[in-house]
């Protein structure tokens, strides 16, 4: 069976247990700015013409949020930390925080990026989701 991220996720997913999921981005040539996902301007010099990246799956907690209400079509059960993680390349991005209490997630935290399994299986291919998880515990 398969592994593939979740619909519209811009990330990698491992081949070996070595590797660590990454995060996809872009990078503009002319300052070094970087930013999640796909862009064609830089926000930073407003250059025309960002290059491909892959976004370090290393940060810390920036600002965070407990859900306490579950959106419809969610695929997590509240509640759940959400938190703005400042990557360490830079960038900042939103993501669910998982693996630590909820009263131990704090603004500062050291996280790391890990996949987790949604539950869904999309033509017979297990689909995964990233969140970000207390550093060193990733598995």
């Amino acid at each position: 069976m398969s592994a593939i991220a979740i619909r519209g996720a811009a990330f990698t997913i491992p081949a070996s247990a070595s590797e660590r999921p990454q995060l996809r981005g872009t990078v503009c040539p002319a300052c070094g700015a970087r930013f999640p996902g796909r862009r064609a301007i830089c926000l930073a010099c407003g250059r025309r013409g960002l290059d491909d990246c892959l976004l370090s799956p290393f940060g810390s907690i920036w600002t965070f949020t407990i859900v306490h209400q579950k959106p419809p079509g969610a695929i997590i059960e509240p509640p759940y930390a959400i938190a703005q993680v400042k990557l360490d390349d830079g960038p900042v991005v939103l993501s669910v925080v998982t693996g630590v209490p909820l009263a131990e997630v704090r603004v500062g935290l050291p996280v790391e990026m890990a996949l987790y399994d949604t539950g869904r299986e999309e033509e017979g291919s297990r689909v995964y989701a990233f969140a970000f998880q207390p550093r060193g515990e990733a598995a």
